[in-house]
């Protein structure tokens, strides 16, 4: 049978031509710029990625080269054409915590002003023996005993016993340094006050010169301040370490064991402890 074809309405075609809808070229291109701004955005995640874990292995490297890598001494700082050379390696920006550098830097420069003290010190008692004669001769020979040897053992015993406890947060270490600064704090009052012949030119021995020289009497008055500054600002500076130390958390008790190892021979366990806990 034929089957008549079906007449366009006017104006239009059949419904069997018009059953998809038009496209839509806007929305195409809004969908592409959105896919470009997604894989823009997943190539700056992916860099910032792989940046953080470049930082990360950085300072890991860093790290481990502060606590093991090799580090030339720099410090004192010495000419290079000195025949002597740098003993230590310090530098506080790189090994210290910086949480920590500015309490070791103030006792860094703690221990430059003790050097100023020995120094200003022998150098009266040097004046003192060239205006008195033999007279101050004990007091000079003690003052330059006392600048040779206090100097480096301050250096080595607690400002070098403080950076090397806050570098490798060493407790022993923490309990080396209260004990010898607390030493050092008796020898800036011993200093200050000044017993006549005792190598320091404190109050007492200023005051005595001060009736035969008076510019010496000056100028040992001046040294008897210093030590006096000196004593009080070692007297704060143990205050802020020991109240930071006890904030972390660490006690005495981790300490015993060490005590115990080096008096295991003696007699005198009991008197070690008793003293621990005397300064904690």
């Amino acid at each position: 049978s034929i089957f008549p074809l079906s007449t366009p309405a006017a104006g239009g075609y059949s419904s069997s031509f018009n059953s998809q809808p038009p496209r839509q070229y806007g929305n195409e291109e809004n969908m592409q710029k959105q896919k470009l701004v997604e894989d823009e955005f997943r190539k700056r995640e992916e860099d910032l990625e792989r940046r953080e874990h470049q930082l990360r292995d950085e300072q890991k490297r860093l790290e481990d080269a502060r606590v093991y890598g090799d580090r030339v001494p720099n410090f004192p700082p010495i000419p290079k054409f000195f025949p002597c050379t740098p003993c230590v390696y310090h530098n506080i920006d790189f090994d210290i915590p910086p949480e920590h550098q500015v309490t070791v830097r103030r006792v860094f420069y703690h221990w430059q002003f003790t050097v100023f003290c020995y120094l200003l010190n022998f150098i009266v008692c040097f004046g003192m023996i060239c205006a008195l004669g033999t007279e101050a001769g004990s007091a000079f020979g003690l003052s330059l005993l006392f600048a040779g040897l206090f100097i480096p053992l301050s250096f080595l015993t607690w400002y070098r016993m403080l950076y090397n406890a806050v570098r490798q947060d060493s407790s022993m270490r923490y309990m080396l340094f209260f004990f010898t600064y607390g030493f050092q704090i008796l020898v800036s009052g011993v200093a200050a006050l000044g017993v006549g012949g005792g190598g320091f030119a404190g109050w007492i021995t200023a005051f005595k010169t001060m009736e035969k020289n008076k510019a010496l009497g000056v100028l040992g008055i001046l040294v008897s301040m210093c030590w006096c500054l000196n004593c009080l600002v070692a007297v704060v500076l143990i205050m802020q370490i020991h109240k930071t130390y006890r904030t972390t958390g660490q006690s005495t008790g981790e300490y015993y064991p060490y005590i115990h190892f080096y008096t295991f021979s003696t007699n005198y366990q009991v008197e070690v402890k008793h003293l621990i806990c005397y300064f904690y």
